[in-house]
């Protein structure tokens, strides 16, 4: 997957969530002002691992906070 692909799987994943549609979830803000709780962004991650068929420590949240950031991380370009 590119991180085009992860980027949009995510801001889809995540808008389902939080009642929103996906092109309201603005990419380069940080998780937390998107306004996604933990535990959902723990669930978040935990289908993104078995999409990417992967292990995902969830530490990765740190230092990738936004989607922008986390899709980059995963993605192949």
């Amino acid at each position: 997957m590119t991180s085009d692909d992860i980027a949009k799987w995510i801001r889809t994943r995540i808008a389902a969530d939080i009642d929103k549609d996906p092109s309201e979830v603005d990419p380069e803000v940080t998780f937390d002002r998107i306004g996604i709780d933990s535990l959902a962004l723990l669930g978040v991650l935990g289908d993104l691992a078995g999409e990417l068929d992967i292990e995902i420590e969830t530490s990765v949240l740190f230092d990738h906070p936004t989607i922008a950031s986390l899709s980059s991380h995963f993605g192949s370009g």
